[in-house]
């Protein structure tokens, strides 16, 4: 008998279920049906902004749960939850680090829809969406060691962290993906989409990059997604075991998915913690 029940799962999106170059998603589709043909809960967690993130899934319609800006904002069944800093503090650290280092520093926050389209590659109407930031802001600079160094200094004066995603370093709270996805669980439990009892849920996390690792930590069945392009980071996860996808983006996101729920069949409720 199949034990598919009391799962959640929790996904990065660019680099991870998103192709790293065109930001596409179809090679996931199958194992997305299979989640939903199953009930299974699927939560965006990204340092995109809640603005990408809703209008993207009102494009896709994949999502029961959004979570952006690192863990600084959850949105869930029209439950909305700010846990990150507030803008003007962001604001005056990413100030003080363009005064201190030897590149010049922008900001999402600050720079136009064609500076960030510029930046990323997203469309124009995307990336003014990448620009709405409430608690956190990706930097857009060419620093040296020393220039990453002094800034996290500088960020840490201010009570913030500056985190490495897949693509960009960026300024935020000490909110992170780990302590957001206990967060959503709280939420979906609230909401009657998961079993009350923690012990009863399984949570299932995949991400490429290090501001994923504290979600990863956290999950009881953790996937790391080997980059596209570069060698496959190293990510400190304190131990805790991840499987490594066979390849990047969506396509090893899909199989990796099937994979584990193809394991989870097997078992019985009792020993599915032990995977």
């Amino acid at each position: 008998m199949q034990h598919l029940t009391g799962l959640v799962v929790f996904t990065d999106l660019d680099g991870t279920l998103l192709d790293h170059d065109d930001y596409s998603w179809e090679a996931a589709r199958p194992a997305i049906s299979r989640l939903r043909e199953n009930d299974i809960p699927l939560l965006a967690i990204s340092s995109k902004t809640l603005a990408e993130l809703q209008v993207f899934n009102t494009r896709h319609h994949l999502f029961a749960g959004l979570i952006g800006e690192n863990g600084g904002v959850i949105e869930i069944n029209g439950d909305l939850r700010l846990l990150g800093p507030q803008t003007a503090t962001i604001d005056a650290a990413r100030n003080e680090i363009a005064k201190a280092i030897s590149v010049p520093v922008a900001g999402f926050r600050t720079s136009t829809a064609a500076d960030i389209a510029s930046a990323t590659g997203l469309p124009r109407a995307d990336a003014a969406l990448a620009g709405q930031r409430n608690c956190s802001d990706p930097l857009i600079w060419s620093p040296s060691e020393n220039d990453i160094a002094l800034a996290g200094n500088i960020a840490r004066q201010f009570g913030l962290k500056l985190v490495k995603g897949g693509r960009f370093y960026t300024l935020c709270g000490q909110t992170d993906k780990g302590a957001a996805m206990q967060m959503a669980l709280t939420m979906l439990q609230e909401g009657g989409k998961l079993p009350q009892n923690r012990a009863d849920i399984t949570t299932i996390a995949l991400g490429d990059s290090p501001n994923d690792a504290s979600m990863l930590t956290h999950a009881d069945i953790a996937v790391q997604i080997p980059v596209k392009h570069g060698p496959v980071p190293n990510l400190e996860l304190g131990g805790h075991p991840a499987r490594l996808a066979p390849k990047p983006g969506p396509e090893g996101w899909n199989t990796s998915i099937h994979a584990i729920l193809n394991d989870l069949s097997q078992i019985t409720p009792s020993k599915t913690k032990a995977r």
